[in-house]
């Protein structure tokens, strides 16, 4: 099986931090294996998401591009981009089974 994750960060406006964080919460992770939010310095966050398709990151795509539309007004741009984002296949990794079961 081959997985994909994608790891997207974002730079927030000041003063919309908890409602960027409830835009992430309402996003529908449905077509991912998980997702993870980590928050940087500086008003920046992260998102962290695998998948076991790469279909479904295709689809994810299309409705994160609308969702990215929603929020935008709440993001500082990276040049011309509302993120800073990449992807690729998972090379090598590690679970622990005593905890993921």
């Amino acid at each position: 099986m081959v997985n994909i994750v994608t790891v997207v960060k974002y730079k927030v406006k000041q003063g919309y931090e908890d409602d960027f964080v409830n835009a992430i919460n309402d996003y529908d992770y449905s077509n991912s294996n998980f997702m993870r939010l980590i928050a940087l310095d500086d008003n920046s966050y992260v998102t962290i998401m695998e998948y076991d398709d790469i279909e479904k990151t295709g689809q994810d795509e299309v409705t994160g591009l609308s969702w990215l539309d929603q929020v935008e007004h709440m993001l500082e741009f990276f040049g011309e981009s509302r993120t800073d984002a990449y992807s690729g296949i998972v090379m090598t990794g590690f679970s622990n089974t005593d905890i993921f079961k």
